[in-house]
């Protein structure tokens, strides 16, 4: 049996030989493979090694096959070749069993590698859920079954943690972490099989429920709602979430799944403003409603960036030993191009509502400042007055704000005891550790600090010892019936008592008539402001009568 054929010039292998090479190379590669089917690499860090060792490993494999031929070839000229080929092919043999074996154990790695890659590109890596990309292929599957009419229906469940971040910060990345694990486990277990639970980030979790109805889908979220209800247990303390939930149904898919999910939010924002632990069913009006959103976001920006944001002033006055200017209360006020003049009454919860409120609260402060400093440079008297910004609750969130407001003194060089921020109680009681931390740091700068709108929510008079306040401004309601009704005057004058036990300037806003002047001035009240006293002026007038 020859494996070679000399034709004098040329060595060719035989048709037997060129067999028995394509033999022992599949039995190698059988081999490995059987060797290697049923091993399980998932180390991704492997990945680029492995890649370098195959490229290596062909090379060896390639030199050691060409040292083998040539071996053969210089026996072939000095002895007789096939007479001790059979050893030549039997050690050439082992090194390609060899190679095989190293080589196919290597692309199992790295198969394997992959695999786990592209899991970790379509899943979250916190908790194991599908994410965004693998959620909208199951969405878009899910509208080929019911255009198919493979199923009775679907719908789209948007699930979002409102006190996530206020415990994150608090606790620390671990609690956070084991609270978004415990949620990803809890809504798991209370669906089927067939629905899939994603993480698309942060604390929003998206749910597609397969083949139900409406009236199903209601029954499927009261068992959501219920498993998300009980507190979470994180070494020992006790959590309790405030939950919101809004489900569109395929209906209102418009055959685009990322449509859906973005109407499931909204439905979900509209469960957030009416409370927490709600869930609420899109509707198309709730569309006009964000599309009404998005226009006022654009106009928004264009009338910051186009000058039709500008201050008014209105005047406040003390009341003993005599009325006299006190300072003013800038206030925001909207020249729209095409809709006029647009009452803070509309604009303001839309800005808190869309986040531009933030944009809106540092407009108003770096522009009150800088007015300031020009009445203060004009005239020297002004500086025992002093300037009131309010500004929203949203920046008790925000750590940059003490900064911004100590860069915008300082930028425009203006005495820090001159001005008042102003925030409302309700912002301060919602989170009164972080209220308090805040108005500290305003203080340690200078700044005066009042609670605007006071007797307008809930356990004041606890709350109030608590916070490091100058100035305690009574809420206009209180005002209103203070002539007529002899219970409304009792709570301002208790008020006002509190207010002087705990050393705070009283401003009573809202003061229209003169008899409720009067009564203010009997129940010994410290500075007042309103329409009977001045409406609120233009720069010019203000700084006028500043003069005077």
């Amino acid at each position: 049996m020859h494996i070679l054929k000399d034709t004098g010039n040329t060595i060719f292998f035989t048709e037997i030989g060129i067999g028995l090479l394509i033999l022992i190379a599949g039995a190698a590669c059988y081999i490995a493979l059987i060797k290697h089917i049923r091993t399980n690499e998932e180390n991704l860090y492997k990945v680029t090694k492995t890649g370098f060792a195959i490229l290596i490993s062909f090379i060896c494999a390639f030199m050691i096959g060409y040292s083998v031929v040539i071996f053969s070839v210089i026996f072939h000229y000095h002895f007789d070749f096939n007479a001790i080929f059979g050893p030549i092919l039997f050690l050439g043999s082992i090194f390609v069993l060899a190679s095989a074996y190293f080589n196919v154990g290597l692309f199992k790695k790295l198969l394997n590698s992959n695999v786990e890659l592209k899991k970790q590109a379509l899943h979250d890596y916190m908790t194991g859920l599908p994410n965004r990309r693998l959620l909208v292929r199951k969405i878009s599957l899910a509208l080929v079954n019911k255009h198919n009419n493979k199923n009775k229906g679907f719908a789209v469940a948007f699930i979002d943690i409102l006190n996530f971040k206020r415990v994150n910060d608090s606790f620390g990345h671990f609690v956070g972490d084991e609270i978004l694990v415990q949620t990803a486990d809890r809504i798991t277990g209370a669906v089927r099989n067939i629905d899939t639970v994603a993480r698309l980030g942060g604390d929003d979790f998206v749910i597609l429920i397969e083949n139900v109805t409406p009236r199903q889908t209601v029954w499927f979220m009261k068992n959501i709602k219920k498993a998300l209800q009980a507190p979470y247990t994180i070494d020992g303390v006790e959590f309790s979430l405030d939950i919101s939930y809004g489900i569109c149904t395929d209906k209102h898919g418009d055959n685009h799944p990322e449509d859906l999910i973005n109407k499931a939010n909204m439905a979900m924002r509209i469960s957030k403003k009416r409370g927490k632990n709600y869930f609420s069913f899109f509707v198309e009006s709730m569309l006009n409603s964000a599309q009404d959103l998005l226009k006022f976001e654009n106009d928004f920006h264009n009338g910051l960036l186009n000058n039709e944001f500008y201050l008014v002033f209105q005047p406040q006055y003390t009341l003993k030993p005599e009325l006299a200017l006190k300072g003013f209360e800038a206030l925001i006020r909207w020249n729209h191009p095409d809709k006029g003049l647009i009452s803070p009454i509309q604009f303001i919860p839309l800005a808190e509502e869309t986040g531009l409120i933030l944009k809106l609260d540092r407009y108003v402060l770096d522009n009150a400042c800088r007015i300031w400093a020009d009445w203060l440079g004009k005239n020297p008297s002004c500086s025992s007055l002093q300037i009131s910004v309010n500004i929203s609750a949203y920046h008790m969130k925000i750590p940059t704000f003490v900064h911004f407001a100590e860069q915008t003194t300082t930028k425009y060089n203006i005495p820090t005891d001159s001005l008042v921020i102003e925030l409302t109680e309700s912002a301060i009681i919602a989170d009164p550790d972080l209220a308090s931390q805040k108005l500290d740091a305003l203080h340690a700068l200078g700044i005066q600090c009042a609670i605007d709108d006071f007797g307008t929510g809930y356990s004041s008079l606890t709350y109030l010892t608590k916070f490091p306040t100058d100035i305690l401004k009574i809420d206009k309601s209180f005002i209103k019936g203070i002539e007529s009704s002899a219970s409304a005057k009792q709570i301002v004058k208790s008020v006002i008592d509190l207010a002087h036990g705990l050393n705070m300037v009283v401003v009573a806003e809202g003061v229209e008539m003169k008899s409720q002047l009067k009564i203010l001035e009997e129940l010994d009240c410290d500075m007042v402001q309103g329409f009977y006293l001045s409406m609120p002026l233009s720069e010019q007038d203000a700084f006028d009568i500043s003069t005077q």
